[in-house]
């Protein structure tokens, strides 16, 4: 039951934002709105991937281990799916490519794939993990490449900045205007910068214990 709980929690918190932009947005059942609930969704399920990445007491109390690792292993296929959604969402009310805002988001969009994409080929335990045939085209891939799993792991990190850019196609929305939604706004940069910091605490902490 606990356990049950605590997955409703991770996908239905980020609704909590999600309302206070619609609400800010004025906007009736529209796809400006649905593009609104993916956009913001998907930007909180890129800070519960840091926030995950930390290996949380909090959560590991609640979850296991193997259970938040998997998580955060499967949690970004539906985050490429909301960003996907979101962008065509916006391209179909007439938003362009062209913005700065818009090709910020892009960028962030790409390096995302990448990086999960790379993450799951490499190192990152999943049902495809048990598959002999996955198996052994992983090890090749490495190889091959020179890549070990530490490299790999490493390679991983560049989503920290992918996140500040994130954090970046966020603020410069138009419905993230601090003065008609302070607190949608708030919720996000806080979570962000906490999730951020959270990851960057556990990867220090982590090194201090290995070179000691």
């Amino acid at each position: 039951m606990r356990q049950r709980l605590t997955y409703l929690g991770f996908f239905l918190t980020p609704f909590i934002p999600v309302i206070f932009y619609l609400v800010s947005a004025q906007s009736g059942y529209d796809a400006y709105a649905l593009s609104i609930v993916f956009g913001v969704y998907a930007f909180v399920l890129v800070c519960n991937q840091f926030y995950l990445a930390s290996q949380p007491a909090f959560l590991l109390t609640l979850l296991s281990a193997k259970q938040v690792r998997a998580l955060h292993s499967t949690a970004p296929l539906l985050l490429l799916a909301l960003g996907v959604g979101h962008a065509l969402l916006k391209l179909s009310v007439g938003f362009t490519l062209t913005s700065g805002q818009a090709v910020v988001g892009l960028l962030a969009f790409v390096l995302f794939f990448v990086g999960i994409l790379s993450a799951l080929l490499l190192f990152a335990n999943t049902v495809l993990t048990k598959r002999a045939a996955f198996a052994s085209y992983r090890t090749n891939v490495m190889a091959k490449s020179g890549l070990t799993h530490q490299k790999a792991r490493a390679m991983h990190n560049l989503m920290v900045p992918t996140g500040l850019l994130v954090l970046v196609h966020m603020l410069l929305a138009s419905t993230s205007d601090f003065t008609y939604n302070p607190w949608g706004m708030a919720i996000l940069v806080t979570w962000m910068v906490y999730s951020l910091l959270s990851y960057l605490n556990y990867r220090l902490s982590g090194r201090k214990k290995r070179g000691s």
